[in-house]
């Protein structure tokens, strides 16, 4: 409801400025050109709203929004340019090419950055998602820069023939120019010649690096563990050092004594009696056995602040939600701990072997058998972390 409030709220004013004016000039060309206006805006909004995202979660699964989109959008304003009342005037007055205010501010951006996402189909993206469905994003890319050819070639030609049976001048378009020759060079530079780069091998320095930016981005939590470690070494404060591990530990563990040393493993059976009294007074004795506790931390997604969204999903950025995804499965990366659905983690270790959250290098025995969460535990796992966050 509130995408049709943004985009009714966009296309309502300029809808409104293109009857006024198409009435004033009685023109409808220039009504549908105010219209595209708002259109061309409310794609932009989308864009910068899904780079953001992108950036935020290290997430490829927009890609195809990113390569497909924007460079027909710049192909559609670029041709538009040609028909348009509106900012149509050639700017070069040449008679041979042909090059409006509309077509640099409507389909010049689009057109360049249709160029750099076809450049990063053989270059940077491994896979082109759409929707949960992936293709390669190499083959990919010449699939795309061989439609974009064949598309303006057939412009020009149908143009060409018309520009013959009227008796017009035919005018090549300077976008649609920038952009075949760019075609051209991307898929022979980079597409018959370019080679993807490699992933990176787990030498000891790569994995200096990767644990030095791990911990930067966790230094809050490693602050935390530094302060924990001293006071537990430090033998005139280990009442202290006991008091803290011991509000690590959920509530059901408290019963234990202190003597037996509680297990940091990420499941503690215990053995642990309830008392309560019946009608006379008498206590009553129940035993509890194997009361399973959670380590938390195994889950807890490596950021400062946690909120709701780091426990979304890195690829669809979706919330895990049971009974709605049961039967898919949560796959946590072993680097960043970030959550991911479990089919579409896979879908991505297909053909690539690191996280696209931090882009640390998955190890290949994880790759091989990851540990998948139910839907139904990670739920209540992320609800009792931010619970205790609280």
């Amino acid at each position: 409801m509130a995408k049709v409030k943004s985009v009714a709220f966009t296309l309502v004013p300029f809808s409104l400025i293109g009857i006024i004016h198409g009435a004033i000039i009685n023109s409808f060309n220039i009504f549908v050109s105010w219209l595209l206006i708002g259109i061309w805006l409310i794609f932009s909004f989308k864009v910068l709203k899904n780079i953001k995202k992108y950036r935020e979660y290290r997430s490829p699964h927009n890609t195809a929004f990113f390569t497909v989109g924007p460079v027909f959008i710049g192909i559609f304003y670029s041709i538009w340019g040609n028909f348009t009342d509106l900012l149509g005037e050639d700017l070069l007055g040449s008679s041979d090419l042909y090059l409006s205010l509309w077509s640099i501010l409507f389909g010049l951006p689009y057109v360049i950055y249709g160029s750099f996402s076809l450049y990063r189909c053989f270059k940077k993206y491994r896979v082109i998602y759409f929707g949960t469905k992936s293709v390669n994003a190499r083959k990919f890319g010449y699939i795309l820069g061989i439609s974009i050819l064949f598309f303006i070639i057939i412009y020009w030609a149908s143009f060409y023939s018309l520009a013959e049976t009227y008796g017009s001048l035919l005018l090549i378009d300077l976008n649609l120019l920038i952009l075949l020759i760019g075609t051209i060079l991307i898929l022979i530079i980079p597409g018959l010649f370019g080679s993807r780069s490699q992933l990176p091998q787990l030498t000891r320095d790569y994995i200096t690096r990767r644990t030095r930016r791990l911990s930067d981005l966790t230094s809050p939590n490693r602050h935390r563990e530094s302060i924990r470690t001293t006071t537990r070494s430090s033998p005139t404060q280990s009442n202290r050092s006991i008091t803290r591990t011991s509000r690590s530990v959920p509530n059901s563990s408290r019963s234990t004594p202190r003597g037996q040393g509680q297990s940091r493993s990420s499941r503690v059976k215990t053995t642990t009696r309830t008392t309560s009294t019946n009608k006379t007074g008498k206590p009553i004795r129940r035993s509890q056995s194997t009361i399973k506790q959670v380590n938390y931390k195994l889950y807890r997604p490596k950021a400062g602040n946690l909120s709701l969204d780091d426990f979304k999903c890195i690829f669809c950025f979706k919330l895990p939600e049971f009974p709605k995804d049961n039967g898919r499965g949560i796959i946590i990366c072993p680097n960043c701990r970030y959550p991911a659905h479990a089919d579409e983690f896979k879908d991505w270790l297909r053909t690539s072997g690191i996280c696209s959250r931090c882009n640390a290098t998955i190890p290949l025995i994880y790759r091989r058998n990851p540990k998948i969460i139910s839907v139904k535990n990670y739920t209540k796992i992320y609800k009792s972390i931010l619970n205790k966050r609280q």
